[in-house]
């Protein structure tokens, strides 16, 4: 957990660095390698990568691979995600931050799947995974985005002598963009001006009260 939580932290400070000019287009596909750490099985060493296609403006289909050498599992998850920046009350609340939905996107996620681990030569030993969660991501550039931290609860489905299959999990990393997606990009427009227009306001809103005379004071009565 401690290494995702510093890659979060990091992740957090390039897009700080970035978030003055956000990309209007959003991808049709993404591919994202991550670091990928939790309880399941003790481990803290593992890698996550993940396939995603957009379905709608809002929502993605996903597919995820997951493996912990240290116990010789591999899993693949399959199921659908949601931006939850697709809310209007998430979107609003968000609007006037810096981290605004022009340049975010929180997701819902669930997932099931197949998993299988194998050990020196013996015979594997399968079961079904599944996981629920939530990711923060911020888009960098037009073909480069940080998920910054996906957290949530998962199952590898196999059971291991001594160890747990099923607890929290998290993952940070970083996703290129495929393509562009007409109903996405869209909406990333929309709350891209939104977000502006809102700190366009605040601003004026801050000026107003400091000087009533002002210019920008007289902007907003009129």
């Amino acid at each position: 957990m401690r290494k995702v939580s510093i890659l979060a932290v990091l992740c957090l400070c390039a897009a700080a660095c970035f978030a003055q000019n956000p990309p209007t287009n959003a991808p049709q596909f993404t591919f994202t390698e991550n670091f990928f750490s939790g309880s399941v099985y003790g481990t803290s060493q593992a890698i996550g990568a993940a396939v995603t296609s957009q379905l709608t403006t809002n929502s993605q289909l996903r597919l995820d691979q997951i493996t912990i050498p240290s116990v010789g599992y591999t899993g693949e998850l399959f199921g659908p995600q949601y931006n939850l920046c697709g809310i209007t009350a998430i979107e609003n609340l968000l609007a006037a931050t810096t981290l605004n939905c022009g340049n975010l996107s929180i997701y819902a996620h669930g997932a099931l799947g197949y998993g299988r681990i194998q050990q020196n030569g013996n015979p594997a030993t399968s079961g079904l995974p599944w996981t629920i969660d939530a990711s923060v991501n911020y888009t960098l550039a037009s073909h480069v985005a940080l998920n910054v931290v996906q957290f949530g609860y998962c199952d590898m489905g196999v059971t291991q002598t001594g160890q747990s299959k099923a607890g929290w999990c998290g993952q940070s990393g970083i996703s290129f963009l495929l393509g562009t997606n007409a109903a996405a990009s869209q909406a990333r427009a929309a709350r891209i001006g939104h977000a502006s227009k809102k700190k366009l306001d605040k601003l004026n809103a801050a000026i107003c009260k400091a000087q009533p005379g002002s210019a920008a004071c007289s902007a907003k009565k009129g």
